[in-house]
């Protein structure tokens, strides 16, 4: 039964204002409609935890006679505290969304077209069982591979223990990075990297990481953020953004500095040659826990003082050199300085060494001496987990305990790559591929080969809500539950200097035939005679996050959700042996998980005890012309030794200007309302993906004032724009917050698929950008490609 969100509401007694929203069609279940009509409309709420990113914000489902109608954010969820962000509120989006996939789907027609047969959920799950059998029998086991969107939960890590159990090394998880993610691997042998906490700094500059807007974790940051907003006059805070574009992070920032796309470790070793000039660093720590930083030859300083000068380093960012000695004196001289590296610093082709730069400024100003302000993440109190690892020197995945430093890097960062890899013969044929939770036809920017390469693998499984832009490269598509139909754990972010585990449960049971990843997971094990679940015969998922919150209960550690208290007064209880709840038995505490919406371990964690760590390395010449060497991304193998410029010299020669009066560098930025292309689907968050330009249902283009006015460009025309993979037609807006070289174009529309909301609106600006990646670590640029604009005469 389809029916307008205006007449859904007014079935319940919900008239005026709150029946008029943007949502045009809800697709509510048959069954419903005496209920709607006549029922008793009793209110009850339910507490979960959002899947809509993965930031684990607790939420509370207002229900009427069991139909959900409206979701708000849980006050006593440490992550947000009550405060939920659009894409939460739209939730109910997806889960009555007209175009849900209801069975199983066979492609009837090539790979690439749009043709498809219904079949049963039977048949479905037999030709995947079968499949899977004769791989694990093959003479070459692990030609099974499962990509997975890491939506940061307790499936993810189910998922790649299915991927190894059945024989198979290639799990293959998709996610955005957290913030110093490759910095503090590359320095510190750290993952997740440390933990940070906002609070404690009075001098916060931000290379690139527009924590308001991007993953991980928007409505924890926006909170934090509005506290520190209100009390800088008191405290004096200073907040510093870099970047070419002025996102809400700039907005919210003190100053903004705009910074040549590609080169912010440029500017943070900048930053770091003035305070070695100065003589300001911190020389207790750098001699006591730091390698490389002086030992004669070619160490970190000879690096910096030789090539990164405060005139050398404005020609290469665009940065004024007089901005550089300000920013880092002003940065040496606090007292708490912290500097963090994400989002852009992370898109480019020198991205890990940016972050790295980023993590070496923090080691020379004395922010690890700070005290309280960085964290170290405690490992949640249960069993051991492995974790999917890529070895550039062989060019092999595995499923190990623990990512080992100098020799892996999370499989997450080279996932894209996977077409690439797979022709350079670095992962074997796939005989068999399982895809959930990720479009890589849409945010990948080297989709034909994707297409490709899918195109090659017999049999391509996706499991989805909608059918997306990769389904037409599947051959069986099964429908999947929404993140309010099933059962799992979010798990800590990994930047929150806290831990907690948010308890998703079906708010509703799982509608249109859908079934939950977990339970489809299970059933293939048991089929292909794998026990992943021991003991569970026929037992659902949530048996097994059941089973798992079972060692947490065991550990003693931690608490079901509570209203706010004070830290003080929670350690006082601690002394006293006391607890906020008493539950004596796993049932007690069990019932308070689903009452309150999860778990957490009050306080902060730990801080950083350097004692105890590896000691943080330096970037050096030497150790950058050593990771370059060993890089297997295709395309990149041998790179080192094609060049006798220095190796940082070398990855400078990435870092891209325009030239002409018509020429820009494409920069695609995320928005809060679609930070994956998800968002496109739900009506609501279309409806507000422009909200600050006022452009709707659109894509758009931004661009500075002065080269608007060179190509007599008004405001709201339409503009070509041409790159060597294809055109976009955009209106343009002209701002003064971007950078004169740039085009900014946001991401997340321009679906071929994904239901009505979001099929053929707008343009994708990933699909016309160069392919190039990182050759440090093999992450895709979003930074390194120049495109014509042209006027359209109207």
């Amino acid at each position: 039964m389809k029916i307008s969100r205006r007449e859904f509401l007014q079935f319940l007694g919900v008239t005026g204002a709150l029946a008029g929203g943007v949502s045009r069609i809800w697709a509510v279940p048959d069954e419903w409609r005496e209920k709607l009509r006549s029922g008793p409309r009793l209110e009850t709420w339910k507490v979960s935890t959002c899947g809509q990113c993965p930031a684990g914000c607790g939420i509370r489902v207002r229900l009427i006679d069991d139909i959900p109608v409206r979701i708000l954010g849980n006050p006593i969820a440490p992550v947000n505290n009550g405060f939920l962000c659009p894409m939460g509120e739209a939730g109910l989006e997806l889960l009555y969304h007209p175009d849900r996939i209801t069975k199983p789907l066979r492609r009837k027609g090539k790979k690439g077209e749009h043709g498809w047969e219904p079949v049963s959920w039977e048949d479905a799950m037999k030709q995947i069982t079968l499949a899977l059998r004769e791989q694990s029998k093959g003479k070459q086991p692990g030609r099974f591979g499962f990509l997975m969107g890491d939506g940061n939960t307790l499936l993810t890590q189910f998922a790649g223990d299915f991927t190894s159990r059945l024989g198979s090394s290639h799990f293959f998880p998709w996610r955005a990075l957290g913030v110093n993610e490759l910095g503090f691997w590359q320095g510190a042998g750290e993952y997740p990297p440390f933990a940070f906490d906002l609070k404690r700094t009075d001098y916060l500059i931000t290379f690139g990481a527009n924590l308001l807007e991007e993953p991980l974790s928007p409505v924890y940051f926006n909170r934090i953020y509005g506290g520190l907003k209100a009390e800088r006059a008191r405290t004096g805070l200073k907040m510093v953004h870099v970047d070419a574009r002025m996102s809400q992070a700039g907005r919210n920032a003190t100053e903004w500095v705009q910074i040549r796309p590609g080169s912010m470790g440029v500017l943070a070793l900048g930053l770091a040659y003035v305070i070695l000039r100065d003589k300001t660093e911190d020389q207790e720590f750098i001699g006591r826990y730091t390698e490389d930083f002086r030992k004669g030859g070619e160490d970190f300083r000879t690096l910096v003082t030789r090539d990164y000068s405060p005139e050398r380093v404005s020609d290469i960012t665009g940065v004024p050199a007089q901005t550089i000695l300000r920013l880092a004196r002003e940065f040496g001289s606090a007292k708490a300085p912290l500097a963090l590296a994400g989002g852009t610093s992370a898109s480019s082709e020198t991205g890990l060494l940016a972050q790295w730069a980023v993590a070496s400024l923090n080691a020379l100003a004395g922010s690890f001496s700070a005290k309280g302000l960085w964290r170290d993440p405690v490992p949640v109190p249960w069993g051991p987990s492995s974790v999917a690892a890529f070895t550039p020197r062989s060019g092999a995945f595995s499923r190990k305990p623990r990512y080992t430093p100098g020799s892996d890097l999370p499989a997450s960062w080279v996932a894209e790559q996977l077409p690439g890899l797979a022709a350079a013969g670095k992962i074997p044929d796939l005989e068999l591929l399982l895809i959930a939770q990720v479009n890589p036809i849409l945010q990948a920017s080297n989709q034909n080969a994707w297409k490709d390469w899918l195109s090659r693998i017999p049999l391509v499984v996706q499991c989805a809500t909608l059918v997306d832009d990769t389904s037409p490269y599947a051959d069986l598509v099964l429908p999947l539950t929404t993140s309010l139909e099933q059962w799992n754990l979010t798990l800590p972010s990994p930047n929150h200097p806290f831990s907690q585990l948010g308890l998703q449960h079906p708010i509703t049971p799982p509608l249109s035939g859908a079934r939950p990843l977990g339970d489809i997971l299970l059933h293939l094990g048991k089929e292909v005679g794998v026990d992943l679940f021991p003991g569970s015969g026929e037992k659902p998922y949530g048996e097994y996050v059941q089973a798992r919150m079972k060692e947490i209960f065991a550990s003693g550690k931690g608490t079901p959700y509570f209203e706010a208290v004070s830290l003080e007064f929670l350690e006082d209880l601690r002394k006293r042996g006391w607890q906020v709840y008493s539950y004596p038995a796993f049932a007690d505490f069990w019932r308070l998980l689903e009452e309150k919406g999860g778990w957490w371990d009050p306080g902060e964690y730990p801080e950083v005890d350097w004692k105890r760590k590896k000691k943080f390395l330096f970037p050096t010449a030497p150790r950058l012309a050593a990771l370059l060497k060993e890089t297997t991304i295709p395309g990149l193998e041998g790179e080192g030794e094609k060049n006798e410029k220095a190796p940082h010299l070398r990855l400078e020669e990435n870092i891209r200007r325009p030239s002409g009066p018509d020429s820009f560098l494409l920069a695609p930025f995320t928005t809060l309302m679609n930070m994956t292309g998800d968002g496109a689907s739900q009506p609501l968050l279309q409806e507000m993906f422009g909200l600050y330009p006022r452009m709707y249902w659109k894509t758009w283009a931004e661009m500075h004032p002065e080269r608007a006015a060179r190509l007599n460009l008004k405001n709201g025309e339409l503009i070509r724009v041409v790159s060597g993979k294809g055109t976009m037609t955009l209106p343009v807006r002209i701002v003064p917050t971007v950078s004169p070289e740039i085009l900014s174009v946001p991401f997340g529309q321009g679906h071929t698929e994904s239901g009505r909301n979001a099929k053929n609106i707008g343009a994708n600006p990933i699909a016309v950008l160069d392919h190039r990646v990182d050759p440090l670590s093999g992450r895709s640029s979003w930074q390194s490609t120049l495109v014509r604009v042209e006027k359209i005469n109207q």
